[in-house]
């Protein structure tokens, strides 16, 4: 991994925000409504308006897509078409932490998205860093659920975006644990939630396979304002300053 760049992955909620994400140098593009939400699904004409930019222009990163919170689709009886552009999909587990079946509902809905789409997905397990205030299942318990149900990767994130990162949650100390055991499953690691150009330094010691942001590729570090290239830039250079830093020393 030492040997690896970190890639950076960019939430963004509609097709203006594509260019200047990818422009601006990220690796990753992440499809989500923070309106809404930590893991807001798009609705379904901006989805169509994102599908046709990439009909007319090639896709040159992968694209993942929130789909919201587990919880949120019980009872529904519509499951969502996805853009055949889409690799990742992932959602949240709020709520979960007195239903006992979670897990099976989790795998339930997962195989009806598959089933109803004809494809697979690599699928992201989504552990919440404020998972007590989520009323979600904890972090060690989304790991033990991506192994065992063989997800492409586990992301820990926050649920609040009050202004508190990631860090404000999980202490590096826990990060590393997760990361380490995730790491033995061959699990690709993303880390985010509110996570700033000043988070860098402290987690240049933990090394993520993949760091999300929103927030600090906003206009003013706000997540519902417009994304702006210069801001995903200035993030890339420094993801890429700190981690040579780190390699080196």
């Amino acid at each position: 991994m030492n040997s690896q760049q970190v890639q950076l992955l960019v939430s963004i909620r509609n097709r203006d925000e594509i260019l200047p994400a990818l422009q601006g140098g990220c690796d990753i593009l992440d499809l989500k409504e923070p309106l809404s939400g930590p893991l807001a699904m798009v609705d379904e004409e901006t989805l169509h308006s994102i599908s046709e930019f990439f009909m007319s222009q090639p896709v040159t990163v992968p694209l993942s897509m929130a789909l919201g919170e587990l919880m949120e689709w019980q009872g529904k009886s519509v499951t969502p078409l996805i853009p055949s552009e889409i690799t990742y999909l992932k959602m949240g587990l709020s709520q979960t932490i007195r239903k006992q079946n979670w897990y099976a509902d989790w795998l339930n809905l997962r195989k009806q998205i598959e089933d109803i789409n004809g494809t697979t997905f690599q699928w992201i397990a989504v552990a919440y860093a404020d998972w007590q205030q989520a009323n979600a299942v904890s972090p060690q318990e989304v790991l033990s659920a991506a192994i065992s149900s063989e997800c492409t990767g586990l992301l820990i994130d926050t649920y609040s975006k009050q202004g508190q990162s990631l860090l404000d949650f999980l202490s590096l100390e826990q990060i590393k644990t997760l990361i380490e055991q995730a790491r033995a499953h061959q699990l690709t690691i993303a880390l985010a939630g509110s996570i700033h150009l000043e988070n860098l330094a402290s987690l240049s010691d933990v090394l993520p396979d993949i760091i999300g942001i929103r927030s600090a590729a906003c206009q003013g570090n706000l997540r519902t304002n417009c994304l702006q290239e210069q801001s995903v830039r200035n993030f890339r250079k420094q993801l890429d300053t700190q981690y040579a830093l780190t390699e080196s020393g």
